[in-house]
């Protein structure tokens, strides 16, 4: 089968088999919205799927190549998949993307969860324990 060129083809292939699993919540983590909710995943499925299949030498450049990995890969990604998430309403969910891009990297992931606490704690009056030790109460 021809190549295909196009790289979000293997990211659907696994989306479109691990989001019959997915859980999403009723109301937005950040804001308790419960419109327009979306599943944010703090590592990219991008580029955990290609970073796996590079370091095992797996082809996913096809649909077949994909899919015969494609169980492998949702088995061994299940906390990135299904645990580290949050639900967010489209609009957190764009703020988010609008700091951190469109592909966060994985070195992003400790300054995602530390953004949305943050947005979290300034809109429910919580506390947020800052990365030298201080803490923030949001009012």
């Amino acid at each position: 089968m021809a190549k295909n060129t196009n790289n979000r083809i293997a990211v659907k292939w696994v989306r479109d088999k691990a989001k019959a699993a997915y859980v999403k919540q009723g109301s937005c983590y950040i804001c308790g919205g419960t419109s327009d909710l979306e599943l944010h995943h703090l590592h990219s499925i991008t580029n955990l799927l290609y970073a796996w299949a590079d370091s095992l030498g797996y082809d996913i450049s096809t649909d077949e190549g994909i899919l015969a990995v494609r169980d492998e890969f949702i088995s061994e990604h299940y906390a990135e998949l299904y645990e580290l998430v949050y639900t967010l309403c489209n609009r957190h969910h764009v703020m988010l993307h609008s700091i951190y891009g469109k592909i966060p990297s994985v070195a992003s992931v400790p300054k995602q969860k530390s953004w949305i606490e943050t947005q979290r704690a300034k809109l429910v009056g919580g506390v947020v324990e800052k990365p030298s030790g201080f803490f923030a109460k949001f009012t």
